[in-house]
């Protein structure tokens, strides 16, 4: 499996190289960026973790072989290690299993600047950029 970008599923690698490159970031640092950005943001698995220390629990993950990936490839600081390892404990996944499917989960979640990056790559020159966009809205409720 792994967390480098070649060892994630092609449609995942694909919408976050689109991302890397959208932000001017090599695909390393961009992928930094993500993790940081989602543990910064409250998620499910926060409640449990809390429960879990207020019980006394043991909240420090398994750390398995790519759970190293998050400090020698990502650089990951030490808050954001804390926190997807908290999440990962609660969840039941080792850290690198964890950051693994936090960064898939972040691919699925297509928004319309990915839409927009995606049909730039593949569009013709005629095509009315400010048609897909809106087009796109609308299907997605916007």
């Amino acid at each position: 499996m792994g967390l480098a970008i070649d060892d994630l599923p092609a449609d995942t690698a694909a919408v976050l190289r689109r991302r890397a490159r959208a932000a001017e970031l090599p695909v390393a640092d961009y992928l930094r960026a993500e993790l940081v950005a989602r543990a910064g943001a409250r998620a499910p698995e926060d409640a449990v973790a809390e429960f879990l220390e207020s019980e006394g629990r043991d909240t420090a993950p398994e750390i398995d072989a790519d759970a190293s990936a998050l400090v020698t490839v990502y650089d990951l600081p030490a808050e954001t290690l804390t926190v997807l390892g908290r999440r990962a404990r609660a969840a039941g996944y080792p850290l690198g299993d964890y950051a693994r499917r936090e960064l898939i989960a972040s691919a699925r979640r297509a928004t319309l600047e990915d839409a927009m990056l995606e049909f730039g790559e593949v569009a013709d020159p005629g095509l009315d950029m400010a048609a897909v966009a809106a087009a796109v809205r609308y299907a997605r409720g916007e």
